[in-house]
């Protein structure tokens, strides 16, 4: 493609998609991204869809009394009928003691009943089992049982509690699943400082045996947390091979690559006992600032696999603006699966893929334009009030895109762990009829987050930011082509409210 020296320039007013009179658009509380009612949040835990009521639960660490992490540390609890807008229920398991905390967990809906707990006036859509760290007296992390009879509202902890102590204060963040080939409960956990993930097997949810460890595999950082395990499809499997591939998903805090916290992940086989990746490189579920304790929804109706994570970094999760009363949102729900794309032109593997569950019934888009011939482009995004913006672009000269979330917001002029500027490098998704590259991308930008999706999701990257005054409002194109066109969309969720989709 020949490059072009002029640029051109257009700035775009979304005065029409953002302003509807109400002062609550001045609300820098994002629309479509979970946040809390006050206090604090992290991790989401407990993820499941009961398929009786027809909701998805999201849990999630809670501290309702400040907005910093701090015990006692409760699970918080929401329901929403589309991934989109929560309803909150407050505090769904508490802490016996005010030093205590309920720490990150999983849900299962025990249909069969294997626990023995439930009767059969219960549905079994609502056998709700919760299994959960108890962070306990010397810190010490043990492994807890809780029963719900009414779909997940109110819980009744096990009388036998705990059901697995090794004696550790690094012994956490157990995640359940069904295992249908050994018909086995199947729970991960982490030696978190000893970087083991760990299986468990049960019949009945209470009695565990030690099956493998998953160990010093991949990007090490400082320890390991939050792991999980799902089964899921290919898109493009190739002729006479499998189409589906299991896929293990670990934290990491700190250590990250560009500091704090990341998750990473591998790809490989599971025999209900042990999981042998494919390889042992590292990969990344998302290249962001912010994003971390990925979990995937349980019971889900179609069987896909959907998930979410924390929309922050500890490195700085703690001094983030909190003007509204709370600290802390989750990222969007997304659809997790694998596709064979190229990482460079003689390479192809086998990569997560993620889109944003985005329901057609809660969201009206308007104003498409189409995105042509562009080798290098600047996005900005700017505030309502005032000069300040963010940047997403792409250098054709270096052949990377790039994110800035530089503001004048003194928080991030004065935390020094705010990363502010990075790059990604995306292989082109093809090439048109003039072998010209060509790349996919797209983002949401909602309030104070901004997620960016590459070549259908192959790469993401989700990051927050934060203006000093306003919300994102307007949206400025440069680009170094004449016929060059970027697609707006406006998503209108429960009108007036709305985000901006670029």
């Amino acid at each position: 493609m020949a490059h072009n020296q002029s640029t051109h320039q257009r700035k775009m007013s979304l005065s029409s998609i953002v302003s509807s009179g109400l002062g609550s658009m001045i609300d820098g509380r994002p629309l479509i991204h979970m946040t809390p009612p006050q206090g604090w949040i992290n991790d989401p835990n407990g993820l499941y869809y009961n398929q009786l009521e027809q909701k998805y639960h999201m849990y999630y660490q809670y501290n309702p009394n400040d907005t910093v992490w701090d015990t006692p540390l409760y699970w918080g609890h929401a329901t929403s009928d589309n991934l989109l807008t929560w309803d909150h229920h407050g505090v769904a398991i508490s802490p016996d003691e005010d030093d205590h905390g309920i720490f990150s967990g999983s849900i299962v809906v025990d249909k069969n009943n294997t626990s023995g707990y439930f009767d059969d006036s219960i549905d079994p859509e609502n056998r709700i089992v919760a299994l959960y760290t108890l962070f306990g007296d010397n810190e010490k992390q043990t492994q807890e049982v809780a029963f719900s009879n009414d779909g997940g509202y109110t819980f009744e902890k096990y009388n036998k509690n705990p059901v697995i102590d090794v004696n550790s204060t690094q012994f956490r963040d157990p995640k359940v699943i069904w295992h249908e080939e050994t018909q086995k409960w199947v729970m991960l956990l982490v030696k978190s400082q000893e970087y083991k993930v760990q299986t468990y097997v049960s019949d009945n949810l209470l009695d565990w045996e030690f099956g493998s460890n998953f160990t010093k595999e991949g990007y090490l950082g400082f320890q390991y947390e939050c792991p999980g395990l799902f089964k899921t499809k290919i898109e493009n499997p190739k002729e006479g091979c499998v189409d589906e591939k299991w896929v293990l998903v670990m934290a990491i805090n700190p250590g990250s690559p560009i500091g704090g916290s990341i998750n990473e992940y591998f790809v490989g086989d599971f025999d209900g006992v042990t999981f042998t990746p494919d390889d042992h490189a590292t990969r990344f579920v998302d290249t962001g600032k912010d994003f971390y304790a990925f979990q995937a929804f349980d019971n889900t109706e179609d069987g896909r696999i959907i998930g979410v994570a924390w929309a922050s970094n500890w490195q700085y999760a703690q001094r983030v603006p909190d003007d509204l009363g709370y600290r802390g949102s989750m990222s969007l729900v997304r659809e997790y699966t694998l596709r064979y794309d190229y990482t460079n032109p003689e390479t192809e593997q086998l990569l997560l893929v993620q889109r944003p569950v985005l329901d057609d019934q809660y969201l009206d888009v308007a104003d498409e334009l189409a995105v042509e011939a562009i080798t290098n482009f600047d996005i900005k995004i700017l505030s309502s009030i005032g000069d300040e913006s963010i940047k997403i672009g792409f250098d054709g000269k270096v052949g990377e895109f790039y994110i800035n979330r530089h503001t004048s917001h003194v928080f991030q002029r004065e935390n020094n762990f705010f990363t502010e500027r990075w790059s990604n490098y995306v292989e082109p998704l093809t090439r048109d009829t003039d072998n010209n590259k060509v790349y996919q991308v797209y983002g949401i930008v909602d309030k104070n987050i901004l997620e960016v999706y590459f070549n259908n999701g192959a790469f993401t990257s989700t990051n927050t930011f934060f203006f000093e005054r306003g919300i994102p409002a307007n949206i400025e194109v440069t680009t170094d082509v004449d016929n060059s066109f970027v697609e707006i969309n406006k998503l209108s969720i429960r009108k007036p409210w709305t985000c901006i989709m670029i």
